[in-house]
Order: C-alpha cells, then structure tokens, then sequence
C-alpha cells in the first residue's frame, strides 16, 4: 500500500541527490498442497450487503484446530485514535459482520471469534486428510476511506473474504488488524467464485475476468464464473455505468484501467499507459507476469493506492487533471505485483521485504519513464530516509513489527524510504544490472512463494562475498555503531565492482 508523496516542495538542491553519502511455540512445519477456496456470493451495490458461503478446503497443519482471519469484523464497531482517523477518514461508518454457520467436515463445528480471529476446532475433520471447511458470512459494508467501502458508484472489497491464517517454522500467525501498513500474510491459493450482481453493474476482480463466463438466466441478475489459481487473496469492485474502461495487451496480459466520466480522460489514458508499460518493465527485468489479466480499478475513499493480486486499487485523487496527480502511485503498486504478489512475504513482521523493494523497481522504472519523476522521488526518498538519528533515538528501526512504528510518518521513512536509499547505494556500487540480477533470483528462488528477509540479507552477502550483517545493521536495524562498518563494507563493494 502507498499512502502517498507530493514532491512540491522541489527547493533542495539538485546535489544532494547525486551524492548519496556512504555513510505460541511453533510446531514442526511441513510442506502442505494449495489450499482451495469456492463460493457462491451475492452483492446488493444498492443496499452495500453481501451474502457469502465460502468453502475452504485444505491439509491441516495441525490436527486440532485451524485461524481464520476475517477482516470485515474490524469495522463492525467503531475504531478509536489518531491512526485509525488517518486510514478511515473523520466521518467513518460501521459495517456488520456476521458469521451464520460454520462446518467441518459437513457438521457443525466449534469455533470462537475474537476481533478479526476466528479458531476453529477440526473435532469432525478425519485425521490424515483434506479438511473442507464451510463458512457463511453476511456483510454490511462501513462506508470509510480505506480498502473495504463503497460510494456512490462503486463497492471495493479488499481483504473481504475468510482467509486461512499462516502456520510456518515461526507457528501461526494470528496478528490482528492495525491501521497502519498492511497488516496481512499469506499463502497462494486457489479461487473459484459464483458472484451474482444486478445487471447494469460491472466488476473487475483479481480473476480474468474478460475470460469469465456469465450467466444470465435469472432475470435481473448476472452470475459471473470466476477462478483465479496461485493467487493470496482475491480482491474485487463492482462498478455501475459511468465507469469506462481503457485496455491494452502487453505480452500474455490484458491490462484494463477503470475510470469514472468526471475524471479527468487524459490523466486517465496517462494512468493506464504507467500502469501497462511498467509491468511490461517489471516482467523483463524480473520475470513474466503469470496472469492473464491485471485491472487497475479507480476506487472512492483516500488509500491512495493498494495492491492486490492482479488487481489494484487507485483512489480518485490519481485520476485529477494533468499536473495535479502523477503516475507513480500505479507504478508502485504494479511493482507490488512481483514483489507481494508473486514473492509473497510476512506484511506484518517484514515491512520492508516488499515495500522497499517495490519502490526501488518503480524508481528503476521511472529512470526511463518519466527522469523528472524519478528525480523527485529518489530526492524525497533519500532525505527521508537518512534520517537515522531522530529514529534511532526513538528505538525504531525498518525491520520491526508494524506495531512498533508509533505513526505514519516514521512508517513511511524507515520502511520506504531507509530500505530504498539502502538498495539504491547497492545499485550505485554495483551497477543496475548485477543488483537487477540479484532481484531476479530473489523472485526465482521464492515463484509464488513466501520469501524472508534473512534469506535475502543471505543473498546479498553471497553476491558481495562477505557478510552483508554490517549495511543491514546499519540500515535496516539502525545500529549506529556499525555507521562505519556499513560504510567501509559499501566502499569495498565499489572498489571490488571497479576492478
């Protein structure tokens, strides 16, 4: 998620850019099969209710119980403090979750909801097999300005379904649902969804949804098919008449870019244009996108920008008239497709892992895009984030839980910014192509899977042939007594790569 930059402040120098100065015990995991997940929802734009039964079928980690996240619970009651008003605006509305039965096996099991929690007792599951698990919800959805509302023309549901909380080597993984960063992990999974909608609505969704079949049988009414595989979550947003859409082909992917008559026509053939052109980048530079669809949806509220799988969500302020807004924020959030979408990573834990990275691929992009836009961004980023001191005093660092950042603005600086002045010191040293290179191999190695931050602090240092442990210390952990240490190892990388 990107909550956004104005770079009109454009007064520092020039050459502070172009010197960047060196300076629960866990049980024992296994491997299991993808999980699958099918349903039949029903969507009332006009009453903003959805009606759900969604089965979940998957190899039980543990044999006693399994979690489910379900994050709509989050806005069932009112959420209270300064962070909460920044993502869900001042006149906030609740919703209503509710789950009306929930089976294993086919019986009626025990399970107890806390928040956004759910634990599920597997009493009926028989041992040493798939677990079919049927939940069905209703929802009423909050009207805010975050990631699941509605407006006058469109319902954006993200992060809306029952998800399967993550067990690995750490044991399970049951954060809740803060107001700052993205608050999730997960796993790929397998989705095949009957979705009903009033006709004269559209709908755009994490599955390919131009190869979609739809039913039109019941009068009124259209029942969409759609399946996406190898996916870790399904994002959708249902749409009335006066969106429009622009569509361009780029390799095996239709990129489709959704906007409103009233938003500006030429911002939005800008928007679409980043949006196609720097995944067509991103898939050279790190391998080809695996999905034959990616939806850049216009959405109400103020998130600014959010990624889902195939899909993301760009507010309205991004679709203003040319000089107001920039193509940025969809750059950013296509790069998540790579770097959340297909490396997966733990949100919660490790920030950073796909944060740092996306920014630093939407910067390599803008290089050749759109310099001026790149400039300002590599600017505000690197005074942004050598700001070691003021956050080192606070006891902050990148590489922390999100809890423990105590606003956005520390958020935004340490977890975008240090990590992007970081790398981009690694891209200087070694040149563009080789840290592209090792990029490349971090998304190789981790296709579709979860990567973790120590493996990739490992394969910095195989690429370096020594021990990167000072420049993450320094830069991640802000250990200020290894400043020396991160800067003479970054100096002998630059010697090394002159050779």
């Amino acid at each position: 998620m990107r909550k956004g930059w104005r770079a009109g402040w454009m007064i520092l120098a020039a050459a502070l850019f172009l010197h960047m100065v060196p300076a629960v015990k866990a049980e024992e995991a296994r491997p299991a099969p993808k999980s699958v997940y099918t349903g039949e929802i029903r969507i009332d734009p006009l009453q903003h209710q959805i009606n759900g039964n969604v089965e979940i079928r998957f190899w039980p980690i543990r044999e006693d119980r399994v979690y489910l996240h379900v994050y709509p619970a989050a806005f069932a009651s009112s959420q209270e403090g300064g962070l909460w008003r920044e993502l869900l605006g001042d006149n906030a509305e609740n919703g209503s979750y509710r789950i009306n039965s929930l089976l294993v096996s086919g019986k009626a099991a025990e399970f107890t909801q806390t928040e956004t929690l759910v634990e599920v007792s597997l009493a009926n599951a028989a041992k040493g097999q798939a677990v079919c698990l049927e939940l069905e919800f209703s929802l009423t959805l909050p009207r805010n300005e975050g990631r699941l509302s509605y407006d006058e023309h469109a319902l954006w549901l993200g992060n809306w379904l029952p998800i399967l909380a993550v067990h690995d080597e750490e044991g399970w993984h049951l954060d809740p649902y803060v107001p700052i960063g993205d608050p999730f992990y997960s796993e790929t999974s397998d989705y095949s969804l009957d979705v009903t909608i009033p006709e004269g609505y559209q709908l755009a969704s994490t599955a390919a949804d131009h190869e979609a079949r739809a039913d039109r049988s019941v009068h009124g009414s259209v029942t969409y098919h759609l399946k996406a595989e190898n996916v870790r979550d399904f994002a959708l947003v249902v749409m009335d008449k006066t969106y429009r859409k622009l569509e361009t082909r780029t390799g095996d992917t239709l990129v489709r870019t959704w906007w409103r008559a009233g938003d500006d026509a030429e911002q939005a053939r800008l928007q679409h244009e980043a949006a196609w052109k720097s995944l067509a980048y991103f898939g050279g530079q790190f391998g080809s996108y695996p999905y034959a669809e990616y939806d850049v949806v216009r959405t109400g509220g103020s998130i600014n920008g959010m990624e889902y799988p195939a899909l993301i969500f760009i507010d309205g302020r991004n679709f203003q008239p040319v000089g107001t807004s920039t193509p940025f924020t969809v750059v950013h959030e296509t790069a998540h497709q790579w770097f959340y979408g297909i490396v997966g990573n733990n949100q919660w834990e490790e920030a950073w892992l796909d944060e740092g990275l996306a920014e630093y691929a939407s910067y390599a992009f803008l290089r050749g895009y759109d310099p001026e836009l790149a400039f300002q961004l590599g600017l505000y980023r690197l005074v942004h984030g050598t700001l070691e001191h003021e956050y080192a005093e606070r006891q902050l660092a990148v590489w922390q839980d999100l809890d423990a950042f105590p606003d956005n603005q520390s958020y935004s600086a340490l977890v975008y910014s240090r990590s992007f002045v970081m790398l981009s010191l690694l891209k200087d040293a070694w040149g563009e192509e080789r840290l592209h290179a090792v990029l490349r191999r971090h998304i190789q190695e981790n296709w579709l899977d979860v990567a973790r931050g120590e493996k990739f602090v490992e394969l910095l240092s195989e690429e370096a042939g020594e021990d990167a442990a000072p420049y993450i210390a320094y830069w991640l952990y802000l250990d200020m007594e290894k400043q020396a240490e991160a800067e003479a190892w970054l100096d002998r990388q630059r010697k090394a790569a002159a050779e």
